[in-house]
């Protein structure tokens, strides 16, 4: 009796699964099918459930009933049946997309840190300088390179031996580097697909040689030159704008600014051999991160929290269209904030949070690489903290954690409240030791 039992709820299930895609294929190709093979369909499939609520169950009634539906289901089921590999997969493929998409919309937002404004907490494009007579990697050690953390490692050969000279631009902040020139890049793994946008940088050999330093348009090389060029200076436990401003003052002290045919050049005192490469390094990827899109529907942001908001409604950002940017929440509507020394006040009280970026940038923690913050990100700041400033009701106030490379609310104002995305969750790449809970 149990054997009969289990043999009748087998033939129940299959024929259950066969009136499931008889079904499926109704709704999928109702509209082409012709009037007569639908009809039939429907016939068949209707047979086959009522065999299949038979009480006792015919098994033999069962099978009569199934077999010509699975042949009529075989001559007008298309791709839909019998199912095959291919099918199966589609379908695999498409749900997954369709779960992956639910889960961004409403869940989990994959969000790319683009530039080093939240440095060192978050890594935008950064570099691991090697000295240009170091080893430049083989194939193999650039492979792994790429797979644990998409580098990229650049180091053009000089032509000619000669000194290495950077050229630069005055500007309200000193001695800069010169902006390369744009340039498209090879698009997605050299195809030409998607294209962006690449930088060369030109270095001057000598007197009348040149090279080319090829980068994406977001990289900056002044840290690249000053790990390069200024090691004295790349040691001293200060910001890169102010290590590279030390370094630019040295050069001037020492008459190393230079003209060549109406172009300003700093020496940098190194020769370039013809054949070696000039700079050596590689460019690392920015963070790849998670963000918490929940949390704020039911938990309201809080001070400390790396927080991801949109920038439609402010005016300063929105000339690109929307975009998502992240920042440190350091300032909740009502707040009051004021700098001074490096340290930012919130209420009339230093935040101080063990551990915490805002806590290690007021303790100015120069051997974790949080260097303390300033009042002003450029001469021309919306919202300058030299002096106590009031949050409104309706606004947040973000910094970078790289207060010195940052351009955020002091520049551009407040963020909407209805603009907050959420917080970084997780760093899921590249593989390094940040790689896990963001903080």
């Amino acid at each position: 009796m149990l054997t009969t039992w289990y043999r009748n709820r087998g033939l129940r299930k299959q024929a259950k699964g066969l009136i499931e895609m008889a079904d499926k294929v109704e709704s999928l190709r109702q509209d082409i099918l012709p009037a007569g093979d639908l009809a039939e369909l429907r016939r068949l499939r209707d047979g086959l459930k009522g065999a299949a609520k038979a009480k006792p169950l015919a098994p033999e009634a069962l099978n009569a009933a199934a077999e010509p539906l699975h042949l009529h289901l075989t001559k007008v089921g298309g791709k839909v049946y019998p199912v095959t590999v291919g099918t199966d997969w589609t379908e695999m493929i498409v749900l997954a997309a369709i779960v992956a998409g639910g889960i961004r919309s409403f869940f989990l937002q994959p969000f790319k840190i683009p530039t080093n404004s939240m440095w060192p907490t978050y890594h935008g494009m950064t570099a691991e300088v090697r000295a240009p007579s170091e080893p430049v990697p083989n194939l193999l050690e650039r492979g792994w390179g790429k797979l644990t953390q998409w580098s990229k490692t650049v180091a053009p050969e000089s032509p000619r031996s000669g000194e290495v000279l950077i050229p630069v631009q005055a500007t309200l902040a000193g001695l800069e580097p010169v902006p390369g020139r744009q340039v498209p890049d090879g698009g997605i793994l050299g195809t030409g697909l998607l294209r962006g946008v690449d930088r060369i940088h030109t270095l001057r050999i000598g007197e009348t040689g040149e090279v080319g330093v090829r980068v994406p348009d977001e990289f900056g090389m002044r840290g690249v030159y000053l790990r390069t060029f200024f090691t004295a200076e790349a040691a001293l436990p200060f910001s890169e704008a102010e290590r590279w401003s030390r370094a630019m003052e040295r050069a001037q002290a020492e008459d190393r600014v230079v003209r060549i045919g109406g172009q300003a050049y700093v020496r940098t005192g190194r020769v370039a051999q013809a054949g070696e490469p000039v700079v050596n390094f590689d460019i690392l990827t920015g963070d790849m991160l998670f963000v918490d899109k929940m949390r704020y529907h039911f938990v309201a942001p809080e001070v400390g929290d790396p927080f991801v908001f949109r920038t439609g409604n402010i005016p300063e950002l929105r000339r690109g269209g929307e975009q998502y940017y992240i920042k440190r929440l350091v300032g909740l509507p009502g707040d009051t904030l004021a700098l001074a020394d490096g340290q930012l006040s919130r209420l009339g009280q230093p935040e101080t949070p063990a551990g915490s970026p805002i806590g290690l940038n007021n303790a100015k923690a120069a051997d974790r690489n949080y260097f303390g913050y300033l009042p002003r990100c450029s001469p021309h700041d919306a919202m300058p903290l030299e002096m106590p400033r009031r949050i409104s009701d309706r606004g947040y106030f973000a910094m970078g954690d790289n207060s010195s490379n940052s351009y955020d609310s002091r520049g551009w104002g407040e963020v909407p409240r209805d603009d907050a995305v959420g917080p970084a969750f997780v760093i899921i790449y590249p593989f390094t030791s940040r790689w896990g809970v963001a903080r």
